[in-house]
Protein backbone atom coordinates (compact mmCIF):
# COMPACT_ATOMS: atom_id res chain seq x y z
CA UNK A 1 0.00 0.00 0.00
CA UNK A 2 1.65 3.46 -0.97
CA UNK A 3 0.76 6.91 0.85
CA UNK A 4 0.67 10.50 -0.41
CA UNK A 5 0.90 13.36 1.70
CA UNK A 6 -1.05 16.32 0.37
CA UNK A 7 0.65 19.85 1.43
CA UNK A 8 -1.42 21.94 3.26
CA UNK A 9 -4.12 24.00 1.30
CA UNK A 10 -3.57 27.97 1.06
CA UNK A 11 -6.57 28.44 3.51
CA UNK A 12 -5.09 25.53 6.35
CA UNK A 13 -1.52 27.91 6.04
CA UNK A 14 -3.80 31.36 6.12
CA UNK A 15 -5.82 29.41 8.87
CA UNK A 16 -2.23 28.86 11.21
CA UNK A 17 -3.55 25.51 10.92
CA UNK A 18 -0.49 23.03 11.98
CA UNK A 19 1.11 19.97 9.34
CA UNK A 20 0.31 17.42 11.50
CA UNK A 21 2.13 14.48 9.83
CA UNK A 22 5.28 14.12 9.66
CA UNK A 23 7.09 11.34 6.86
CA UNK A 24 10.38 10.05 5.97
CA UNK A 25 9.34 9.78 1.93
CA UNK A 26 10.50 6.10 2.56
CA UNK A 27 7.88 3.84 4.79
CA UNK A 28 6.85 5.43 7.63
CA UNK A 29 4.44 8.10 8.33
CA UNK A 30 3.60 10.01 12.25
CA UNK A 31 0.40 11.54 12.68
CA UNK A 32 1.26 14.35 15.95
CA UNK A 33 -1.94 14.77 17.52
CA UNK A 34 -2.42 17.70 20.12
CA UNK A 35 -3.83 16.90 23.13
CA UNK A 36 -4.95 18.51 26.72
CA UNK A 37 -4.46 17.04 29.95
CA UNK A 38 -6.82 17.51 32.33
CA UNK A 39 -4.67 20.11 33.98
CA UNK A 40 -4.59 21.99 30.73
CA UNK A 41 -0.91 20.74 29.65
CA UNK A 42 -0.87 20.84 26.23
CA UNK A 43 0.96 17.87 24.89
CA UNK A 44 1.29 15.60 21.37
CA UNK A 45 0.95 12.22 20.88
CA UNK A 46 2.71 10.16 18.45
CA UNK A 47 1.09 7.53 15.99
CA UNK A 48 3.63 5.49 13.27
CA UNK A 49 2.04 3.97 10.47
CA UNK A 50 4.15 1.54 8.20
CA UNK A 51 3.35 1.15 4.25
CA UNK A 52 4.79 -0.08 1.14
CA UNK A 53 5.72 3.25 0.14
CA UNK A 54 5.29 6.48 1.82
CA UNK A 55 5.90 9.61 -0.44
CA UNK A 56 6.03 13.70 0.95
CA UNK A 57 4.30 16.51 -0.25
CA UNK A 58 7.19 17.64 -2.84
CA UNK A 59 6.54 14.41 -4.52
CA UNK A 60 5.64 14.94 -8.23
CA UNK A 61 3.31 12.20 -9.88
CA UNK A 62 5.96 10.72 -11.99
CA UNK A 63 7.93 10.28 -8.34
CA UNK A 64 4.50 8.37 -7.74
CA UNK A 65 4.25 6.65 -11.05
CA UNK A 66 7.63 5.75 -10.58
CA UNK A 67 7.33 4.37 -7.01
CA UNK A 68 3.78 2.70 -6.78
CA UNK A 69 2.97 2.33 -10.29
CA UNK A 70 5.15 1.36 -12.62
CA UNK A 71 6.31 -1.64 -10.58
CA UNK A 72 2.25 -2.61 -11.35
CA UNK A 73 2.82 -2.50 -14.90
CA UNK A 74 5.66 -3.97 -15.17
CA UNK A 75 4.61 -6.92 -13.23
CA UNK A 76 1.18 -7.46 -15.76
CA UNK A 77 3.42 -7.15 -18.52
CA UNK A 78 5.79 -10.24 -17.54
CA UNK A 79 2.46 -12.08 -17.79
CA UNK A 80 2.95 -12.74 -13.92
CA UNK A 81 -0.67 -11.33 -13.72
CA UNK A 82 -3.61 -8.74 -13.13
CA UNK A 83 -2.91 -5.58 -11.00
CA UNK A 84 -5.02 -2.82 -10.13
CA UNK A 85 -4.13 0.82 -9.10
CA UNK A 86 -6.89 3.19 -6.94
CA UNK A 87 -7.16 6.18 -4.96
CA UNK A 88 -8.80 6.10 -1.78
CA UNK A 89 -9.14 8.79 0.92
CA UNK A 90 -11.45 11.82 1.69
CA UNK A 91 -12.73 14.91 -0.95
CA UNK A 92 -9.79 17.34 -1.09
CA UNK A 93 -6.81 14.38 -0.26
CA UNK A 94 -5.22 14.69 -3.90
CA UNK A 95 -7.10 11.79 -5.26
CA UNK A 96 -7.85 13.30 -7.95
CA UNK A 97 -4.95 15.14 -9.10
CA UNK A 98 -3.00 12.10 -8.56
CA UNK A 99 -4.73 9.58 -10.66
CA UNK A 100 -5.93 12.53 -13.23
CA UNK A 101 -2.71 14.82 -13.09
CA UNK A 102 -3.50 17.86 -15.32
CA UNK A 103 -1.53 19.96 -18.49
CA UNK A 104 1.76 20.58 -16.37
CA UNK A 105 1.82 16.97 -14.81
CA UNK A 106 0.11 13.82 -15.99
CA UNK A 107 -1.37 11.52 -13.74
CA UNK A 108 -0.98 7.93 -13.09
CA UNK A 109 -3.40 6.37 -15.27
CA UNK A 110 -1.57 8.84 -18.37
CA UNK A 111 1.96 7.47 -17.28
CA UNK A 112 0.61 3.86 -17.24
CA UNK A 113 -0.80 4.23 -20.38
CA UNK A 114 1.91 5.49 -21.79
CA UNK A 115 4.18 3.06 -20.09
CA UNK A 116 2.17 -0.51 -21.42
CA UNK A 117 2.14 0.51 -24.58
CA UNK A 118 5.76 1.60 -25.30
CA UNK A 119 7.02 -1.53 -23.65
CA UNK A 120 4.35 -3.05 -25.48
CA UNK A 121 5.83 -1.75 -29.04
CA UNK A 122 9.35 -2.18 -27.92
CA UNK A 123 9.46 -5.45 -26.46
CA UNK A 124 7.15 -6.82 -29.20
CA UNK A 125 3.99 -8.27 -27.40
CA UNK A 126 1.84 -8.68 -30.75
CA UNK A 127 0.28 -11.02 -29.37
CA UNK A 128 -1.15 -9.00 -26.27
CA UNK A 129 -4.16 -7.48 -26.04
CA UNK A 130 -4.62 -4.60 -23.40
CA UNK A 131 -8.05 -4.39 -21.52
CA UNK A 132 -9.16 -0.97 -19.59
CA UNK A 133 -11.94 -0.60 -17.66
CA UNK A 134 -11.88 3.15 -15.46
CA UNK A 135 -14.16 3.25 -13.15
CA UNK A 136 -15.40 5.61 -9.69
CA UNK A 137 -17.15 4.24 -6.89
CA UNK A 138 -18.57 7.46 -4.66
CA UNK A 139 -21.40 7.09 -2.31
CA UNK A 140 -21.76 3.12 -2.59
CA UNK A 141 -22.85 3.77 -6.59
CA UNK A 142 -20.39 2.76 -9.30
CA UNK A 143 -19.91 5.03 -12.75
CA UNK A 144 -18.07 4.11 -16.10
CA UNK A 145 -15.90 6.80 -16.75
CA UNK A 146 -15.17 5.67 -19.83
CA UNK A 147 -18.85 5.46 -20.91
CA UNK A 148 -20.34 9.23 -19.35
CA UNK A 149 -20.58 8.12 -15.88
CA UNK A 150 -23.47 5.43 -16.86
CA UNK A 151 -24.31 3.47 -13.43
CA UNK A 152 -23.12 0.07 -12.91
CA UNK A 153 -23.72 -2.78 -11.02
CA UNK A 154 -21.32 -5.03 -9.21
CA UNK A 155 -22.74 -8.56 -8.60
CA UNK A 156 -20.98 -11.85 -6.97
CA UNK A 157 -21.57 -14.89 -9.35
CA UNK A 158 -21.76 -18.78 -7.55
CA UNK A 159 -18.04 -19.12 -7.57
CA UNK A 160 -18.04 -15.25 -5.55
CA UNK A 161 -15.94 -13.67 -8.69
CA UNK A 162 -17.10 -9.65 -8.85
CA UNK A 163 -18.87 -8.98 -12.15
CA UNK A 164 -19.50 -5.66 -13.42
CA UNK A 165 -22.63 -5.32 -15.15
CA UNK A 166 -23.30 -3.11 -17.96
Amino acid sequence: MCVRKRPLFKKETERGDSDVLVTDNNSHMQVLEPKVKVDLTKYTEEHDFYFDEVLDETASNQQVYARCGSPLVRYVLERHGKATCFAYGQTGSGKTHTMMGNPDQPGLYFLAADEIFRLKRERGYDDMTVWVSFFEIYGGKLYDLLNDRRKLVARADAKQVVNIVG
